[in-house]
C-alpha cells in the first residue's frame, strides 16, 4: 500500500489495483486499464525521489507502471528498461546498476552468487534507492550503489536469521539465539533492545527456515517500522541507543497482515491483509464512563458534578474513571441539577427537598421543602451561584433564592410568566438573571425583583444560556437551533448540512476559542471566531467538525435539559452526559482531520469500464449517459467531507454530492456545460473544481442545416402560402356545408321534439279525462255509496294518479336521453315486477275500452338494463295496444333462450299496415304519419340506448305482436 501526494491510498491486490479515497474504492483492472496485462498486482510504492506511485504487476514482473496526473495507468519506460533494480516489495525501489557493473558484469558468482537474480531476492532491506542490506544464504552484506561498494557484515556472517528489519536508516538483525545487532551505513552500532522487546523476541520460537513470518512479522512505511505479533501492532523506535517497541494497537482480530501505514499526525493505522481486506484503526480519544448495570436508565446521564477527589457525582452514583467497574447507587439524587458552589458545598434535590452537603458527601442539610414529590413541577431544573454568592435555583414553576440556609420564593411562573415551564437559569449581569422556558426567554432583575420578557424567541424552548469568556451570550434551544445575542437581537447561527444542530444542549468553550456543542445526534466542534464572523456578516458559511460513535461514544444521543449539562474537570477534561454513560475527553488532544485534500472529478465511459479525460471534451447526444465520479481523499468522519455540485446550465442551485460520489447525467441538449464541485474546508472557506464539456448538436440542429432550411423555406414560401389559401377556401366551403347540415338536423330535431310533445300531451288527455270523471263521480256519490265501494273508487283514483306520475317520468327519461353526456344506469331488473306496475297503470284505461291486460311474464326472468328506459318502452307499447284494441285482450310475455331475453306485447286489435311496419323497422317512417301513442321514432331511439332490437310480426287480419330483444352476458 502507498499514499500518493494527493492523499489517495493505492492498494495492490490479486484482483487489480485499487484506489481508495476514504469512502469509495476505484478499481483498475484489465477491463478498464490497457496498461495492465494481468489483474494480479504484487506491489505499489511511492517513489521518494519523484513522488510518483510505482506499481509492479505480477506479470510481467519486469514491467513497471506508474500513475499519471489525471489518474491513468501507463508504463514507466525508464524503470521498466532497467533490469538492475530490486522488486518493489523492498520499499523503496533499489537500483544497483553501478554495483553490478563493478562486481558482477564479468562474474555473477562473486559474493557467493549474491548478484544472481538479485532483483528477486526477498531478503533485501533498502535504506534508500541506492543503499540496501541483503542476505544470501547465511551471509549478510551492505550494498552502496553510490560508491559501488559491497561490505560483508562479518559480525553476523553464519548466524541463523530470526528476524531482520529497518528502523529509519538502521538495519536490525536478530539471530535465533536472540542476539541483536544494529548497523548504520554498514557499520556496527551500540544499540541494545529494551527489556520488553527482548522478552517478546525470546517468546517467539523458530522452527524451519522462515517460521518467524507466521508468529512475528516486520513492516515499515515511509516513516515508521512495525512489528506485528498475533493481534498486536508495535511501533519500533531507537531512543538513546535503545531499540523499543511501543504498542499502537493491542488485541486486534486482524490476522495475515501484508502491509502497514501509520498516519502519526491523525493517529490512524491502515492495515492491509491477505485474506480479509483493509482495516483502518483510529485512536479512541473519547472515554465512556459508565456504571455496571443492565438497566439503561442507570447509564442515561444528566446533571453531574466533580468531587474533590476527581470522581464524578451523578444521579446514579459516583463514577471513577480509574475503575474498571463502577457500582451504581441510584435513588439518592434527582437527575436534573447539581451545583458545586465556591465554598465547596454540593447542592442537589432529593425527595422533594433542596439539600446541601459537603465535598465528601458526609454532612447533609435540608434547605427547603419543595412540596409533594408526586407533583412533577417541584423538580429542581437548575441551580446556579450568583455573583454575590447567593444560590439561585428553579423548579419547573418557581424561582428561589437561598441566602445562607434561608430560601425565599422570588417568582411563580403561573402568575408572572404565563405559566411557562422553567428549563434553565443563568446570571448574565450583576442584576439580571435570564430564565429560559418552554415559551421563550425572560429576564429577572435581582435588585428590583421585576421580570420582563426578552423579545425575539417567544416560540422557542430554551435549553442552554451561556456567557462566553468575551462576555457574549449564546442560546441553545430544543429544535430551533442556536443563537448569538447581539445588540438586543438573537441571530440564528447556520445549521449543519443535515440539521443535527437543531437541538444544542450546552456550550463548552476550550482554551483555543472553540465551542463544543452536544446534540441529540452527535457532538460538534466549531471555532467561535467563525460564528462571530457570521454574526457580523463577514462570512456566509461556518464549518462544523462532527464526531459520532466512530470516535468512541456508545451512542450519538447526548442528554440535555439539566444543570449543568457539561462540566470541565480540574484536569481540563470535558465531561458530557449521554444516553449511555458520560463522554469524557481532553479537548486539546482530540485529533482534528480537516478535509484539506483537493477535489478530483473522473469521467467514466458509457460502459463504466474506462476512465476518460475529464475536462474540455465533446460528446454526442446519443452517446449514452454522462457519468462522473467525484472524490476528495478524506479519512476522517465522512460527515466532515461535505461536497456540493452545480451545473448552472440546468439550474442555479447547489446540490449535495452522493455518498458514492457518482453523478449520472442523461438527456442533455446540445450546448456548453460547466460542472463545478465545491468542498467546505476546515476554516469555513471553499475549494472548487470545475470541468467543462460540449454536447454536440444533431445534424438538424447545426447552423448549416438551419441556414439551408431557411433558404428552402424562403424558396417555397409563396407556394406554401398559395396552397394554404386554397386549403382555407376548401375548409370554408366544408364549414358552410357542415353548418347547413347541422342547422337542418337541429330543425328536424326541434320539429320531432315539438311533435313528440304534442303526442304526449294528446296521450295525457285520456287518463286526465278519466281522472276528472272519476273525481266527479266520487264527489257526487261519496255520501251515498257504501264504504267498501267508496274505498275501491279512491284506490282506483290513487293508482291512476300514481301511474300518471310514472307516465310523465317517461317523458323526463326521454328528455334526459337527448342530452349530451347521458349515461345509461344499468341494474338487475325482475321483469315480472315492472310489467306488473305497467298493468296496474293501464287497468283503468283498459276497463273503459273493455280490454283485459295480462302479465304473463315468468317470475324467474331477469335482465340487466336501465329500468327507467325499459319501463318507458314497455309502457308505451302497451298504451298503443290498448288504444287500438276494443273488447279484446292484451298480453305481455317474456322468454329467455340462451343469451337472449325477449319481451312481447300481443294485442287482438286492428293490425298495423304492412307499409308502416316496414318504415318503422327500416327507421324511415315520418312522424306525421305516426299515430301510435308515444311514437316509434322515440321508441327506436331509446331502445338503441340500451342495446335492444325491435321486431314486429308480419301483419295479419287482426292483432299485433311486437317484440323487444336483448342480449345478456354469457
Amino acid at each position: 500500500m502507498a499514499f500518493d501526494r494527493n492523499g489517495f491510498l493505492w492498494i495492490a491486490t490479486h484482483m487489480g489495483l485499487v484506489r481508495f479515497d476514504g469512502r469509495n474504492f476505484r478499481e483498475y483492472n484489465m477491463a478498464n486499464s490497457p496498461a495492465l496485462y494481468s489483474n494480479r498486482v504484487q506491489a505499489t510504492i511511492r517513489s521518494k525521489s519523484s513522488g510518483k506511485i510505482i506499481i509492479e504487476p505480477v506479470f510481467p514482473s519486469d514491467r513497471i507502471l506508474t500513475v499519471t496526473d489525471d489518474y491513468q495507468l501507463i508504463e514507466d519506460s525508464l524503470l521498466s528498461a532497467n533490469a538492475r533494480q530490486s522488486h518493489l516489495r523492498s520499499s523503496p525501489l533499489f537500483t544497483y546498476d553501478h554495483l553490478f557493473k563493478r562486481w558482477a558484469a564479468g562474474d555473477t558468482t562473486v559474493f557467493d552468487g549474491l548478484f544472481i537474480r538479485l532483483h528477486l531476492n526477498s531478503d533485501i532491506l533498502t535504506v534508500n534507492e541506492r543503499q540496501a542490506y541483503a542476505r544470501k544464504d547465511e551471509h549478510y552484506y551492505y550494498l552502496d550503489d553510490n560508491t559501488a561498494d559491497v561490505q560483508p557484515l562479518s559480525e553476523i556472517s553464519g548466524h541463523q536469521l530470526k528476524i531482520q528489519f529497518m528502523v529509519g536508516d538502521v538495519y536490525i538483525f536478530v539471530d535465533r539465539q536472540n542476539r541483536l545487532y544494529a548497523y548504520k551505513a554498514g557499520l556496527l552500532q551500540k544499540i541494545t533492545g529494551s527489556p520488553r522487546l527482548m522478552q517478546l523476541l525470546g517468546e517467539v520460537d523458530v522452527i524451519g527456515p522462515y517460521p518467524i513470518q507466521a508468529a512475528l512479522r516486520a513492516f515499515r512505511d515511509d516513516n515508521h517500522s512495525f512489528l506485528v505479533h498475533k493481534g498486536d501492532i508495535l511501533l519500533l523506535s531507537i531512543i538513546n541507543g535503545q531499540l523499543d517497541a511501543e504498542t499502537l494497537a493491542a488485541n486486534t482480530p486482524i490476522r495475515n497482515v501484508n502491509g502497514l501505514i501509520y498516519d502519526q499526525q491523525n493517529k490512524i493505522i491502515y492495515v492491509g491483509t491477505a485474506t480479509s481486506g483493509l482495516y483502518i484503526l483510529k485512536k479512541q480519544e473519547f472515554q465512556r464512563l459508565f456504571f455496571s448495570s443492565d438497566n439503561y436508565i442507570i447509564n442515561s446521564m444528566y446533571a453531574q458534578v466533580e468531587l474533590s477527589d476527581g470522581n464524578i457525582l451523578t444521579s446514579s452514583g459516583i463514577l471513577n474513571r480509574r475503575n474498571k467497574i463502577n457500582i451504581p447507587t441510584p435513588g439518592i439524587y434527582d437527575r436534573p441539577a447539581f451545583l458545586r458552589s465556591s465554598d465547596g458545598h454540593i447542592w442537589y434535590c432529593s425527595y422533594g427537598w433542596l439539600k446541601r452537603t459537603d465535598s465528601n458527601l458526609h454532612e447533609i442539610s435540608n434547605i427547603t421543602n419543595l412540596g409533594d414529590i408526586t407533583y412533577v413541577g417541584i423538580w429542581v431544573t437548575s441551580i446556579v451561584e450568583a455573583d454575590n454568592k447567593d444560590i439561585l435555583f428553579s423548579t419547573q414553576k418557581k424561582l428561589f433564592r437561598v441566602r445562607g440556609t434561608t430560601a425565599t420564593l422570588l417568582l411563580d411562573t403561573r402568575a408572572s410568566l404565563q405559566n411557562a415551564e422553567i428549563m434553565t437559569i443563568r446570571q448574565v449581569s450583576s442584576n439580571d438573571l435570564w430564565i429560559g422556558t418552554d415559551a421563550g426567554l425572560f429576564s429577572y432583575n435581582l435588585q428590583h425583583n421585576t421580570v420582563s420578557r426578552v423579545p425575539g424567541l417567544e416560540k422557542a424552548t430554551i435549553r442552554a444560556i451561556y456567557k462566553a469568556r468575551d462576555g457574549s451570550i449564546w442560546i441553545g434551544t430544543y429544535g430551533q437551533g442556536f443563537y448569538k445575542y447581539v445588540n438586543g437581537c438573537f441571530l440564528r447561527m447556520p445549521m449543519d448540512a443535515v440539521g443535527n444542530l437543531a437541538s444544542v444542549h450546552c456550550f463548552l468553550e476550550d482554551k483555543h476559542g472553540n465551542f463544543w456543542l452536544p446534540t441529540n445526534k452527535g457532538l460538534f466542534k466549531v471555532a467561535k471566531s467563525e460564528l462571530d464572523s457570521f454574526a457580523s456578516g463577514k462570512k456566509k458559511d461556518v464549518f462544523y467538525y462532527y464526531f459520532d460513535k466512530q470516535s468512541g461514544f456508545a451512542t450519538n444521543e447526548f442528554n440535555g435539559g439539566c444543570s449543568p449539562c457539561g462540566i470541565v474537570t480540574k484536569d481540563g477534561r470535558f465531561s458530557l452526559p449521554s444516553l449511555d454513560g458520560l463522554v469524557q475527553f481532553d479537548p486539546d488532544s482530540v485529533t482534528i482531520i480537516p478535509p484539506a485534500n483537493p477535489i478530483f472529478i473522473d469521467r467514466l465511459s458509457a460502459d463504466e469500464k474506462k476512465v476518460l479525460s475529464g475536462d474540455n471534451f465533446k460528446q454526442k447526444q446519443d452517446a449514452g449517459p454522462l457519468v462522473f465520479t467525484v472524490s476528495s481523499p478524506y479519512y476522517g468522519n465522512p460527515v466532515n467531507l461535505y461536497m456540493e455540485y452545480s451545473i448552472p446550465q440546468l439550474d442555479s442551485n447547489w446540490h449535495p454530492v452522493n455518498k458514492d460520489g457518482r453523478l449520472e447525467l442523461t438527456g442533455l441538449g446540445h450546448g456548453s456545460y460547466t460542472f463545478t464541485i465545491r468542498k467546505q474546508n476546515g476554516d469555513g472557506t471553499y475549494s472548487y473544481k470545475t470541468v467543462r464539456w460540449t454536447i454536440l448538436p444533431y445534424w438538424y440542429e447545426t447552423i448549416w442545416f438551419r441556414l439551408l432550411a431557411a433558404v428552402v423555406i424562403i424558396s417555397i414560401l409563396p407556394l406554401m402560402l398559395w396552397t394554404r389559401y386554397l386549403r382555407q377556401l376548401a375548409r370554408a366551403r366544408q364549414l358552410e356545408q357542415k353548418v347547413a347540415e347541422r342547422t337542418e338536423a337541429l330543425s328536424e330535431s326541434n320539429r320531432i321534439k315539438e311533435k313528440m310533445i304534442a303526442i304526449i300531451l294528446h296521450d295525457l288527455r285520456s287518463p286526465l279525462r278519466f281522472l276528472h270523471m272519476l273525481a266527479v263521480h266520487i264527489f257526487e256519490n261519496y255520501q251515498k255509496v257504501p264504504a267498501p265501494e267508496l274505498g275501491e273508487m279512491l284506490q282506483k283514483f290513487q293508482n291512476a294518479t300514481n301511474d300518471l306520475y310514472g307516465f310523465t317520468q317517461d317523458f323526463v327519461v326521454w328528455t334526459n336521453a337527448q342530452k349530451e353526456g347521458f349515461v345509461v344506469q344499468r341494474e338487475k331488473i325482475v321483469l315480472r315486477e315492472i310489467v306488473g306496475e305497467i298493468v296496474s297503470l293501464y287497468e283503468t284505461g283498459a276497463d273503459i275500452r273493455n280490454n283485459t291486460v295480462l302479465n304473463l311474464v315468468p317470475a324467474a326472468i331477469t335482465l340487466t338494463s336501465d329500468p327507467h328506459i325499459l319501463k318507458t318502452l314497455i309502457r308505451n307499447l302497451t298504451d298503443n295496444a290498448n288504444k287500438y284494441t276494443l273488447n279484446g285482450e292484451i298480453k305481455i310475455e317474456a322468454a329467455q333462450h340462451d343469451s337472449v331475453v325477449s319481451i312481447s306485447i300481443i294485442d287482438s286489435g286492428r293490425s298495423m299496415e304492412k307499409a308502416l311496419v316496414e318504415e318503422i323497422l327500416n327507421n324511415t317512417y315520418k312522424t306525421e304519419s305516426d299515430t301510435n301513442g308515444f311514437g316509434y321514432h322515440i321508441i327506436l331511439e331509446l331502445l338503441a340506448k340500451i342495446q335492444g332490437q325491435l321486431l314486429i310480426d308480419a301483419p295479419g287480419i287482426t292483432g299485433n305482436r311486437i317484440t323487444l330483444l336483448f342480449k345478456t352476458a354469457a
